[in-house]
């Protein structure tokens, strides 16, 4: 599975669900345990901030959070993340980015067996895909592997920081914006967004993406920075494809996202930062280029 992170929330509505997608998310249902996640201590010249990885889709049973995870939220005075997700208006703006105006369709934008894939998965229901974009049709397919499985973006991580950051009338800061993130997935060329859809069909008929995404929940849920490391590096590695848009997603946004950080840190503000946990862990990550830039980073177990 592609690790996309904070691309999703865009794509909620769009959610496919087929009969190969229940049966194949129920026979890798997990027993459930409670969440520990993975955060982060970042300490500056100026000050210490807290810097923790969100699970975009979660359930209701990963709350509460570790006292740890709850003191960090406390202390800070700012909620860092990459985009508000409760910003409807923002999200209907960026939604141009993701579809295609008639008489164009996805049909001419992909190959005739990435085509044929997605109608034998999803039979007549591909006609509903025909104004979305392939990378949108592939997060909604993999998205709904999740959904079948109980979970929720409702229960996000980052979307529960920030109901409560509103709530306690703390600052929110976004370190991307709606729309580059939309830019980022439906600005992909036809060749890289088909591979993307094609290398998604294909890990849900075999398997593959239900056990990756299990890995990866099961490594957060446990704290497990390396283990979620090795999930999304041998994802990458798959083939030049995948290693292509895994840096487009993750590594190239990473720089832009610790440039930021870095500039709030400055400014001496209590920070809890919230991103998704793909950006912490592995080379090239968040985590090493803080470090890189002479922060001292350890993790909280």
């Amino acid at each position: 599975m592609k690790f996309k992170t904070t691309l999703t929330q865009l794509t909620l509505k769009y959610l496919a669900v087929c009969g190969l997608a229940v049966a194949a998310s129920q026979a890798f249902a997990q027993a459930e345990t409670p969440a520990k996640g993975v955060l982060w201590e970042v300490k500056s010249e100026k000050n210490t901030a807290y810097l923790f990885g969100s699970i975009h889709l979660a359930k209701a049973s990963f709350y509460p959070l570790p006292e740890a995870v709850e003191s960090a939220y406390k202390q800070a005075d700012t909620l860092v993340v990459e985009v508000d997700t409760t910003d409807a208006k923002a999200a209907e703006k960026a939604m141009p980015f993701f579809t295609y105006a008639a008489p164009d369709k996805l049909e001419n934008h992909i190959k005739k067996t990435t085509w044929e894939s997605l109608q034998s998965m999803v039979g007549p229901a591909a006609a509903q895909f025909q104004n979305l974009k392939p990378t949108v049709v592939a997060t909604a397919l993999s998205i709904g592997v999740f959904r079948q499985q109980g979970y929720d973006a409702s229960k996000g991580v980052d979307l529960h920081y920030i109901l409560r950051a509103k709530q306690d009338k703390k600052e929110i800061v976004e370190l991307e914006s709606t729309a580059f993130q939309a830019g980022v997935l439906g600005g992909l060329p036809d060749e890289d967004a088909d591979a993307m859809l094609a290398q998604t069909l294909d890990g849900l008929k075999s398997g593959d993406t239900l056990r990756e995404t299990a890995g990866m929940i099961s490594a957060w849920k446990s704290g497990d920075v390396e283990g979620l490391a090795k999930i999304l590096q041998d994802a990458a590695n798959k083939d030049a494809g995948s290693k292509k848009l895994m840096k487009l997603l993750l590594d190239d946004r990473n720089q832009g996202m610790t440039k930021k950080i870095l500039g709030l840190q400055e400014q001496g503000k209590k920070l809890f930062i919230v991103v998704g946990a793909g950006h912490l862990s592995g080379a090239n990550s968040i985590i090493e280029l803080l470090e890189k830039q002479g922060l001292e980073v350890k993790q909280i177990k």
